[in-house]
């Protein structure tokens, strides 16, 4: 699938794909074999066909993952065997074969826009459920739902002593919101910021947990400042004039990433200090700081944009996002591979196709309510 990514060879994985539904010379009714054993037999016999037409070429774990690449040749396949309703009606419980082995899996959808707002005197508001509008005044400053994000106006002059408000989303959750500066935030799963209604003083300071992105507002004469715990416990701090980045702070990752998009940003960890510049990414570690140049931009927004994007990903990382965004628990059994997986998959698929797309690479995986267990 990676070769077949540059536009020129496109039209030679169409050739792959007709030829191999010309060999099919059989068209069993879909009531005696399962439409998924017939697309896992024929998506073996692309993948003998495309080894020996390329013998330069060596498949890749998941490139065979892409996952339009991938609808595009299932529906080819379904079309010949005549079993292209298959995907045309929704079902709650979903049949996956592999390896001759038949059961079912309880779907799990994907995460959705939700958070809990936590107000000053310890109020909380679950915002999914909240109707748009004002949901609370903070002193003389508005707080408002308005599809699907927060958002914070001034109706006076501002609060003289700071209030502050928390926004956390659970596993399978994210949200959005507008500070009262302009400056907006997107919080990916199992996140929170707390950050003060109106930012009065010579800074405008919030605190993270998790992973965030930023746009800020400009304004020189005040900074603004994200600060968030290590994993020492100690507060770590990024310093912006007004910029584009995103911070990744979960405790289970090796690291903490900073990744600039835009602008600059100062990056204090202790008694060091690192500046970043766009395309750069500071790692924090007890190290200390580690700057990686010419990061893959598309690859850290991936989660804000709306799809998973793995490059020679190991299954830990891989699983680790899988298992914050459908809210599951992972766990591991057998020697697990060391190859890493590249592809491109939407958030919006239920995690039966996520979980078929890994069978697909040879992984097992067993699935228990909101328990996956995998196999190598």
């Amino acid at each position: 699938m990676k070769y077949f990514d540059a536009e020129e060879n496109e039209e030679l994985l169409r050739s792959l794909i007709r030829r191999q539904s010309n060999l099919i010379d059989y068209a069993p009714p879909v009531s005696t074999e399962s439409p998924e054993s017939l697309l896992d037999e024929s998506f073996s016999n692309i993948k003998e066909t495309i080894a020996a037409d390329n013998k330069n070429i060596k498949p890749a774990s998941l490139y065979k993952l892409n996952w339009f690449k991938m609808s595009a040749a299932a529906t080819v396949i379904f079309l010949v065997l005549g079993a292209a309703f298959y995907f045309l009606h929704e079902k709650k419980e979903i049949i996956v074969a592999h390896n001759s082995h038949i059961r079912t899996i309880q779907d799990i959808p994907a995460g959705s826009n939700n958070a809990v707002l936590t107000l000053d005197n310890g109020a909380t508001i679950v915002l999914d459920t909240a109707a748009n509008g004002t949901l609370a005044n903070q002193g003389n400053i508005k707080v408002l739902k308005m599809n699907g994000q927060l958002a914070y106006n001034k109706t006076g002059n501002m609060n003289v002593k700071p209030v502050y408000n928390t926004i956390t989303t659970a596993n399978g959750n994210q949200y959005q919101l507008i500070l009262i500066d302009g400056s907006k935030v997107w919080l990916n799963a199992a996140s929170s910021i707390r950050f003060p209604t109106s930012f009065t003083g010579t800074e405008r300071k919030v605190e993270i947990t998790g992973e965030a992105y930023f746009e800020v507002t400009k304004n020189p004469n005040k900074p603004f400042r994200v600060d968030f715990k290590n994993e020492a416990g100690e507060k770590d701090e990024i310093e912006v004039l007004g910029t584009h980045f995103n911070v990744n702070t979960y405790g289970d990752e090796p690291d903490m990433k900073t990744t600039l998009l835009e602008g600059s940003v100062k990056i204090k960890a202790g008694n060091k200090i690192q500046m970043l510049s766009p395309g750069q990414q500071a790692l924090l570690s007890s190290n200390g700081i580690e700057i990686k140049k010419n990061v893959d931009l598309d690859q850290v927004m991936a989660w804000k944009n709306g799809y998973f994007l793995f490059d020679n990903t190991d299954i830990y990382t891989l699983m680790r996002q899988v298992s914050r965004w459908y809210n599951v628990e992972v766990s591991f059994e057998g020697k697990v591979t060391p190859d890493g997986f590249s592809g491109k998959i939407s958030r919006n698929v239920p995690l039966s196709k996520f979980i078929k797309v890994l069978e697909l690479n040879d992984v097992n995986v067993r699935s228990e309510g909101r328990k996956l267990t995998l196999g190598f």
